[in-house]
């Protein structure tokens, strides 16, 4: 019988006959049996499903990564352990869509790292290595304050820390350090990762703290919840990061906002939103476009063709060839640990053949995929003003392939910072997530992966014109980017 008991690492304090939980951390214990197990399905869901471990590390490289968590995983004891585990082998695959989906967890493991009364109260920004306040549910703390240290550790051996837990593609380490921030749609892994290596001692974080004055302090700062930080910055008028698009026009020139890519089960017509907004730039003649995709790490792919059809002159053809699969048919003895929206993806029976030759070798090439063809058609009249597009490392999907194709048909200007993703192709299309079933820790597993040369960089892609984010420009609420582009707009 499964053991599913609360480990309670503060207090439980008993009043008549109620009882109140002063916990900093909530977590499901295991035992050492059922660690075993949990690890030894994860290795195997891994070495089976996953299409490409090797493309960014050497076999020696991965058996070191494997070696590491089977003896980390085979002593974890509760389900935060467990995580911590996971997600570092996931990380060192070094596949930006393999990793520990905090909204695909389960059961104990979802608990710990949701609910737990271990989070920070206030949000940051990662900049040159140096910690921005957002926002503030403390009173000792203020936005525009900068923590210079947590618990005794300073930003930069905090940051040291948690690579090792943190997702890109291959080199695309800006990517890995996005992740540390508040101000993008998904969660902050400073709210995730960080309170389980340096959680809060008897329920308290103790900061330095450099005030905007400048003036240096120290203050113990009780600890929350997810829920409770986002109530009182809520009062206070502080709203979570928006995923909303929005279109405006600023002395003739269009703006386009566009959080993200994903949609799926929402009724949002963002093709009519695109057609609108070319529509209203092409009636009021309007020379100049920005469209700002900064915090969107990507989603549906459609939609950056649908922007392009109203950029392009000509058509334009891509190879799109998400075709390699570790597998014909997924093995049955993993099929009760699996998950996803569409079981087909475990069997490609008759849909596959075997690659003999190239960096799929031993593989199989998933044939409705392999070498794709791709057009953007251009609309009947494409947008013909100037047009510039905000990227920045968050672009690592759907968003990677929209600034790579702008690039390389000059159908924009890009502005800010090189993007994540990989031009040696991104893992995915179809995904499975792995729970195993003591800890509930859930890790996700792209099913196909893109063909790429032994030649292929390890890189990403660079914007046309580069802008360094900036400590203290960002701390008094300067948009660089925007600043620079309304430069050469002027010019």
């Amino acid at each position: 019988m499964r053991l599913l008991f609360l480990f309670i690492s503060s207090c439980i304090l008993f009043i008549g006959i109620s009882n109140k939980l002063c916990a900093s951390t909530i977590s499901v214990s295991i035992s050492a049996e059922q660690a075993a197990q949990d690890v030894k399905i994860l290795k195997s869901a891994l070495n089976e499903l996953h299409p490409a471990l090797t493309k960014y590390r050497t076999q020696t490289e991965l058996d070191t990564a494997f070696s590491q968590f089977e003896k980390r995983g085979k002593a974890a004891r509760t389900s935060g352990e467990m995580y911590l585990a996971a997600t570092e082998m996931a990380a060192a695959i070094r596949c930006g869509h393999t990793w520990t989906n905090v909204l695909n967890q389960e059961n104990g493991s979802k608990i710990t790292l949701l609910d737990s009364n271990n989070k920070l109260p206030f949000t940051l920004m990662l900049i040159d290595n140096r910690w921005l306040v957002l926002a503030s549910a403390d009173d000792a703390v203020n936005a525009g304050d900068e923590i210079l240290t947590i618990n005794g550790i300073k930003a930069e051996a905090m940051v040291a820390q948690m690579m090792p837990y943190l997702r890109a593609d291959g080199s695309s380490d800006g990517k890995r350090l996005q992740q540390l921030n508040h101000n993008r749609g998904d969660y902050s892994q400073m709210d995730i990762v960080w309170p389980l290596l340096s959680p809060p001692k008897e329920g308290r974080y103790a900061l330095e703290v450099r005030q905007a004055s400048g003036k240096k302090i120290a203050v113990n700062i009780q600890a929350t919840t997810l829920a409770d930080r986002e109530k009182i910055l809520n009062a206070k008028g502080i709203k979570p990061v928006s995923e909303q698009w929005t279109f405006e026009i600023k002395d003739n020139t269009g703006i386009l906002k566009l959080p993200t890519f994903s949609f799926w089960n929402s009724e949002f017509d963002w093709a009519s939103f695109i057609d609108n907004s070319f529509a209203e730039l092409r009636a009021k003649n309007i020379s100049n476009l920005i469209i700002d995709i900064r915090l969107n790490e990507g989603g549906d792919g459609a939609i950056g063709g649908k922007i392009l059809s109203h950029l392009l002159n000509k058509p334009v053809q891509f190879t799109s060839d998400q075709s390699t699969s570790a597998y014909e048919r997924a093995p049955y003895k993993l099929a009760k640990y699996l998950d996803t929206w569409d079981y087909s993806f475990f069997d490609r029976t008759g849909q596959v053949e075997k690659i003999t030759t190239g960096t799929a070798s031993g593989k199989f090439r998933f044939l409705p995929n392999y070498k794709k063809i791709q057009t953007i058609e251009p609309v009947t009249n494409p947008y013909t003003g100037r047009t510039f597009i905000l990227i920045s490392a968050e672009n690592s999907s759907a968003t990677f392939q929209f600034a790579l194709l702008s690039k390389q048909n000059a159908a924009a200007t890009l502005v800010g910072q090189k993007t994540g993703g990989n031009m040696r192709g991104l893992n995915g299309g179809q995904l499975a997530w792995v729970v195993l079933p003591n800890s509930g820790v859930s890790v996700d597993i792209p099913l196909l992966a893109s063909t790429y040369l032994s030649t292929t960089p390890d890189t990403s892609v660079e914007p046309d014109i580069k802008v360094q984010p900036n400590f203290k420009a960002q701390a008094a609420g300067r948009d660089l980017e925007m600043e620079k582009v309304s430069e050469l707009i002027r010019k």
